[in-house]
């Protein structure tokens, strides 16, 4: 994937706009879904819809024409027992996600925070692994 390096750029631009993020996300959640720690939360998960929602999200994050349409992420996550461990597992492969797709280091920590900053809500470290929770 191309990925321009003008710093006038927004982050959605440099990550390749909608085909980027669309692309992103299918990695994403490749690893996610392959993790046998997370994947029981998607058990019963109708993907297309949290593929969409996700990447709304992160177009919107990201600084996209899109503004995330989803539910407030702790209200769909609550009560699903995500704890701040299985956070940091699906933080490191996005992490992951976004070396492999070579993204600038820059980058890669603005996007970081950018999500960070909403995923931090999802977290409840006095449950235990929930079953799944709902898409957006």
């Amino acid at each position: 994937m191309l990925r321009l390096r003008m710093n006038t750029e927004s982050l959605y631009a440099r990550a390749g706009g909608d085909a980027g993020v669309t692309q992103l996300i299918g990695i994403f959640y490749q690893r996610v879904l392959a993790d046998p720690e997370l994947s029981p939360f998607f058990a019963r998960i109708p993907m297309d819809k949290l593929r969409r929602m996700q990447v709304e999200f992160f177009t919107s994050a990201l600084g996209g024409p899109l503004q995330y349409s989803g539910r407030p992420l702790a209200h769909v996550h609550h009560g699903h027992g995500i704890t701040k461990s299985h956070l940091r597992r699906f933080t490191e492969h996005l992490l992951v996600t976004l070396e492999t797709l070579k993204f600038s280091q820059q980058d890669i920590q603005s996007i970081y925070h950018r999500i960070a900053l909403e995923a931090a809500e999802i977290a409840d470290d006095s449950a235990g692994l929930g079953t799944g929770c709902e898409a957006g």
